[in-house]
């Protein structure tokens, strides 16, 4: 009976080792991180898993570098207009930041522990990779750049194609410059993130000498349309100029049930060189039981809201 008790317990012992999966050396190995490679290990359920899983350790790495460069950058800013541009940029690399990806990397070591377990060693060639992205970084440059001295025809045909690349790229671009930078501190990154920011205050200039000509029939609410004008870089005239913004106001006062009502429809339309490059209309207004003329006070209120909160100018002129 003892004995058949002992060959059980020997024979539980071995099955609980086997259930247990067994780690390579290289897998419980800390790997420090070369000159030339950055190095991640980890697991996960399935090959690709376990590679993106390693493929984000070392990304978690460079996160770190990319934000506190990111506030030093900051911090070497002197002017009020430069700084506060470069407080913008800063949050947008922040919120980028999550997004890093590699285009090249190779799985050193891989070892299936069981059907859904999988480990894995990846390096990263930090040379190869950062001059991968100095290539796509310097051709966006490019682009940046000949869109700039380009013959503007059309100024905001050209606002509206620098934003639109800015959006999707620029801040991407910023925060490549940040993971080459990581890799490759003798790269010469930092020119070209001079030449980013250089492009667009560039183009913040040049949009600030797009002059609107605001024509309309009611001073009250064109005076508002002119502030949220201003408020997007633009400037505007009295005068006459190659792009206008015509705005027709009808309002309508109606009495219900002691609330006095006032409706407004208002028709924009902006024409560049006399072409209509835009147009919309909107319906505001409000109630007041004191009078029309606080009814009117509120719907002033809401047409600017209206403008800003729905983005209105930037739908309107297509930017």
């Amino acid at each position: 009976m003892l004995r058949l008790s002992g060959i059980l317990t020997a024979m539980i012992l071995l099955i609980g080792c086997a259930g247990k999966p067994s780690y390579p050396e290289w897998y419980t190995k800390i790997h420090s991180d070369t000159e030339r490679y950055a190095y991640g290990i980890r697991e996960g359920g399935t090959k690709e898993e376990a590679v993106n899983n390693a493929l984000n350790e070392i990304a978690s790495k460079i996160r770190v570098s990319i934000k506190s460069t990111s506030t030093t950058t900051t911090n070497l800013k002197t002017s009020n207009g430069e700084e506060d541009y470069t407080k913008d940029s800063t949050q947008s690399v922040t919120n980028q930041v999550e997004k890093i990806e590699f285009s090249n990397y190779d799985v050193k070591k891989m070892k299936k522990l069981s059907d859904n377990k999988f480990i894995v060693w990846v390096a990263v060639d930090k040379p190869l990779n950062a001059k991968l992205l100095l290539s796509k970084i310097d051709t966006d440059i490019q682009k940046y750049y000949q869109l700039l001295k380009s013959e503007h025809k059309n100024p905001i045909s050209t606002v509206k194609k620098y934003n639109s690349a800015i959006t999707k790229i620029r801040d991407r671009n910023l925060v490549d410059c940040s993971i080459v930078k990581d890799f490759s501190p003798n790269s010469g990154v930092d020119g070209r993130v001079s030449k980013l920011l250089t492009a667009q205050k560039e183009m913040a200039k040049y949009q600030s000498n797009i002059v609107f000509s605001v024509k309309g029939d009611n001073k009250e609410y064109q005076d508002i349309l002119i502030k949220q004008i201003a408020s997007k870089g633009f400037r505007t005239t009295d005068g006459s100029s190659n792009i206008t913004i015509s705005m027709s106001v009808k309002e309508k006062e109606l009495k219900v049930l002691g609330n006095k009502i006032l409706k407004s429809k208002i028709h924009l339309t902006v024409k560049s060189n006399g072409t209509v490059i835009g147009q919309t209309a909107l319906n505001v207004g409000a109630k007041s039981r004191t009078g029309y003329k606080q009814a009117r006070e509120f719907t002033l209120r809401n047409f600017e809201k209206r403008l800003r909160d729905k983005k209105i100018i930037e739908r309107l002129l297509g930017i």
